[in-house]
């Protein structure tokens, strides 16, 4: 008899073991499936993360130097900012934005890591550093990164017959703009706050050498720089040359 219910016993045992099996089976598989999602959403996490470390420095420590791209080289012939305005000539320029009391933000949602297209810190750092940037409206790609970089909207005038050159002032009040050489010379009022976007024809401008660089540099009203840009020379007809083509 105490043999009989011994192995009633164990039958017992092994049946319910067998019942349970599946169950402890499936949870452990659900639990499995439970760790490769995280597994998967770790990884994908780690990638986005990667790719906005990219967006952000360079891959390893580095000096940079400003601009942190290849800057044009200056005219070969470059004269003091008070003998442009002197024996240089006045041209003149409309004014197409002006906010006197613009300040220009820390930082912009746009500028954001996970977009990557304008979050690199060099270049953020060169943005902050500068005052003055010029453009053709002769690219449109190139003119959606420079109002993103800027922070600003500006009206484009696509002048096909007579092209501009569209120059950005922070903090300065324009006055006049005189030009000698490859030297273009905006004369302001430094202000605490405030942009305006100008623009002058090239045919205006009249370099002495065509094949180099424009200077494009803002001053005081006494002469004194406050900031500078280099830009390639494209004559007015630009746009009927590119038709030729």
């Amino acid at each position: 008899m105490v043999i009989v219910k011994k192995i009633l016993f164990i039958i017992c045992v092994v049946i319910f073991n067998i019942s349970i099996a599946p169950l402890c089976n499936a949870e452990e598989l659900n639990e499995a499936k439970r760790l490769e999602e995280k597994i998967a959403d770790l990884k994908e996490k780690l990638n986005e993360a990667e790719k906005r470390l990219q967006n952000l420095e360079p891959s390893k420590p580095e000096n940079i130097s400003d601009p942190p791209w290849k800057e044009q080289p200056f005219p070969s012939n470059v004269v003091q900012i008070s003998e442009v305005m002197k024996n240089g000539t006045k041209i003149p320029f409309e004014v197409i934005v002006s906010k006197p009391d613009y300040k220009r933000p820390a930082y912009e949602e746009h500028w954001y890591s996970k977009t990557g297209r304008w979050s690199y810190i060099p270049s953020r750092i060169h943005y902050a550093l500068h005052r003055l940037f010029t453009n053709y409206d002769i690219g449109i790609s190139g003119w959606y990164d420079f109002e993103h970089n800027l922070g600003l909207s500006i009206p484009m005038f696509q002048n096909e017959n007579d092209l501009d050159l569209y120059i950005v002032a922070f903090q300065t009040e324009i006055t006049d703009v005189f030009t000698l050489g490859n030297q273009v010379v905006l004369v302001g009022h430094p202000k605490r706050t405030g942009v305006q976007v100008i623009t002058v024809k090239t045919g205006a401008i009249n370099p002495l050498n065509k094949k180099e660089p424009l200077l494009v540099q803002l001053a005081t009203q006494s002469g004194d720089e406050i900031d500078y840009s280099l830009i390639s020379y494209m004559p007015p007809d630009f746009w009927s040359k590119q038709k030729k083509n």
